[in-house]
């Protein structure tokens, strides 16, 4: 059998939930607007990005947690043996919705945080599969966004990998970053 992959993943948050999060765990967020459905959500190996993120959404005390991810039961969107699989379930939902005469959730690429379409699916899909006996407890996938490096790049200057976590006994390791040391060290 062969060992799990772990990775280093950054959570992007404020120092107050920073210390209550390494005092209490993390918490899985359950917003419909989370891309990659139910998780805690990481940038995988992207300190600097984590950094800006929580400064933006907490620009008086930001801060950032860095651990160390099993990525066990894990829906991994880099390999693409996923896609045909997502697909016929994509169908399914599909006319889940269509026979419940409910319209799709909206995307709304404008806003960051308007992936109700994903979110949707993804909780569907893991909620399918655990039904059948496949517990899916890490979603792996790579966010594009931000503006193109140079014009016609297929490069964006924010694209990132991100990991939903929903079993948070996956999360190792975990501990403050400081902010001195990321500057010090130039990575911010």
């Amino acid at each position: 059998m062969s060992e799990p992959i772990r990775v280093l993943g950054y959570h992007g948050t404020s120092r107050s939930k920073a210390n209550s999060i390494l005092t209490n765990g993390f918490k899985v967020s359950d917003n419909d607007y989370d891309w990659l459905g139910k998780g805690v959500y990481f940038f995988q190996d992207a300190p600097i990005r984590a950094m800006q993120w929580a400064t933006q959404q907490h620009p008086q005390q930001p801060a950032v947690i860095r651990a160390l991810i099993r990525l066990d039961n894990c829906i991994d969107l880099l390999d693409i043996k996923w896609f045909p699989p997502l697909k016929i379930v994509y169908n399914s939902f599909r006319e889940q919705y269509r026979l419940t005469n409910r319209p799709l959730p909206q995307q709304n690429p404008q806003h960051s945080k308007a992936h109700r379409l994903d979110c949707e699916f993804f909780n569907y899909t893991t909620e399918m599969l655990h039904r059948r006996g496949q517990d899916v407890e890490v979603i792996r996938a790579v966010f594009v966004e931000g503006e193109h490096i140079f014009p016609n790049s297929a490069i964006f200057d924010l694209a990132h990998v991100q990991i939903a976590v929903t079993n948070t006994d996956l999360i190792e390791e975990c501990h403050l970053l400081e902010i001195d040391l990321l500057e010090t060290e130039g990575i911010i």
